[in-house]
């Protein structure tokens, strides 16, 4: 199971604390050196920290593994379960207690934005909470939503939530976002400056995070209802919607101080397991990207041969074998590693969204799919521009040129997966623009990763892991924690890993 974890109880203590991360245990007596009265500039960038920790940690180990871009190496065995697909509840009930502690957080810092009448806190809580549910809905399928939030006597003492459908969960996301978008004013003076930590208080920014989370929320549909999910993104497109581009990317920075580290680094840095590399690169990807000339290869992964799906117990000649690099937050025994941000929304993911749109032939850009495919992966080249250099020796505008073009001087032919099939049947571009996303998301988005296989089936080249033992299946869904199970009156029983969730087309 994952590594136990204590939790600080207040976030505004965290964040006075110059926590890099709300997952380490604190005292949470009375400090008489703290300021206990929690405002809004204290209670954002806390709670952001939270998400950025769930997002970091557990749903990045295990988004990762699933995906296919790590694998548990051959020194450990922290990760086998996951490997072996036979993890048990409570192996996710760390993941569950985060993010329904951080959506906690958002909704507290919404009612004291309100009763401060600071609108533009309100709605970037809103926003907040839309994508840390679209988080628990997403891995668990059917969860707490309505009356999730409700536990405290003054707001009903819910404490047996029941369980809305996933259905039911995505319409009340985009009823936060509808909310969110009558309330951000970019000419607002009472915004946020510094203490949001994903723009700054940037509200332009944050109406762009809130389009491109819409377009994510409504193609999640697009399989189990094409017809209506069209209907829904050509009439969200009516409004000219401007998306997440290069340099909008919502991440959450780190390394700015000893005490402020990447979740994931400062999880393996500061345990038991202390300089123990648990996670290892995944034969799957690493083989995959040196097929196709990725000079990414070299960002997301330290040089070594890629270690085959679950087989954990193979020896390598030397004891050499790839490991996540530091950009990625994967190397425990590198400090550089604690530079690594947390994504949660990227640019090469808006790109990758809007050139599926386009692909299906939806919403007003017809056609200008290979444009937004280029986009997206241009966008990703770009923002590693500078691991990009210091890995290879070019640049990420020369990397990312002879990716897609190929190199006559040597010849080199460009990557398969870099070369749009214009006029190719919808479901090949589907598959492209898929394929070439789960490239970009190696190490920095994998949850999302994860689940677009489970959307989508693509890529299609996944191994079947040697030590499974659910056959020839694969998990659909994360394991209700046993806290549920044993606690919830109201809880609708265990669904096994290979239950589909709503939208997934996965046999």
């Amino acid at each position: 199971m994952l590594i136990n974890r204590k939790f600080i109880l207040t976030a505004a203590v965290a964040l006075a604390l110059g926590a890099s991360s709300c997952r380490k245990f604190m005292d949470v007596n009375t400090n008489p050196n703290i300021s206990q009265t929690v405002t809004v500039k204290t209670l954002l960038p806390a709670a952001q920290l939270y998400l950025g920790s769930s997002v970091g940690v557990d749903l990045q180990i295990i988004g990762s593994i699933w995906s296919q871009y790590w694998t548990q190496t051959p020194v450990a065995s922290q990760y086998v379960v996951f490997e072996q697909y036979s993890p048990g509840q409570d192996q996710f009930s760390t993941a569950w207690r985060d993010l329904y502690s951080g959506a906690e957080n958002f909704y507290q810092l919404y009612n004291l934005a309100d009763s401060q009448k600071k609108k533009q806190y309100k709605a970037i809580a809103l926003l907040m909470q839309a994508y840390t549910f679209q988080l628990i809905t997403d891995g668990w399928g059917d969860a707490p939503f309505k009356q999730s939030l409700k536990a405290q006597y003054t707001n009903g003492h819910m404490v047996n939530p029941m369980y809305d459908s996933q259905k039911v969960v995505y319409s009340g996301i985009l009823a936060y976002l509808d909310s969110a978008n009558k309330l951000i004013n970019a000419a607002d003076p009472i915004a946020p400056t510094s203490e949001d930590l994903i723009y700054g208080g940037d509200m332009t920014k944050w109406k762009k995070f809130s389009n491109t989370l819409r377009l994510k929320i409504l193609l999640r549909m697009a399989y189990i209802d094409p017809a209506g999910t069209q209907k829904k993104i050509n009439a969200f497109y009516t409004s000219n919607p401007v998306f997440i581009g290069e340099g909008d990317d919502a991440k959450i920075s780190y390394g700015y101080n000893s005490a402020n580290k990447s979740p994931l680094y400062a999880e393996f840095s500061s345990t038991a397991l202390a300089g123990v590399q648990n996670l290892g690169g995944s034969k799957t990807c690493i083989d995959s990207m040196n097929s196709n000339n990725d000079y990414r290869e070299n960002v997301f992964y330290e040089p070594g041969p890629g270690i085959t799906q679950s087989r954990y117990d193979i020896s390598f000649p030397g004891g050499s074998y790839a490991i996540p690099n530091v950009y990625v937050a994967g190397d425990v025994q590198n400090g550089l590693s604690a530079n690594a941000p947390v994504n949660l929304l990227s640019s090469w993911e808006s790109f990758f969204l809007q050139a599926e749109v386009a692909a299906r032939k939806w919403g007003n850009a017809p056609g200008n799919d290979a444009n937004f495919f280029y986009q997206g992966i241009k966008a990703s080249f770009d923002y590693y521009g500078s691991a990009i250099s210091a890995t290879t020796g070019i640049t990420a505008d020369s990397a990312y040129r002879l990716y897609v073009n190929g190199d006559l001087s040597v010849p080199a032919a460009p990557g398969h997966w870099a070369v749009y099939p214009v006029g190719a049947v919808q479901d090949t571009l589907i598959k492209f623009i898929i394929t070439q996303k789960w490239f970009a998301m190696c190490g920095n988005q994998a949850f999302e990763a994860w689940t677009e296989w489970r959307r989508t089936g693509y890529p299609d080249f996944l191994v079947h892991p040697v030590n499974s033992r659910i056959g020839s299946n694969r998990p659909k869904r994360f394991l209700y924690p046993t806290s549920e199970s044993t606690v919830n009156a109201n809880f609708p029983g265990v669904k096994p890993l290979t239950n589909n969730v709503w939208w997934c087309t996965q046999p």
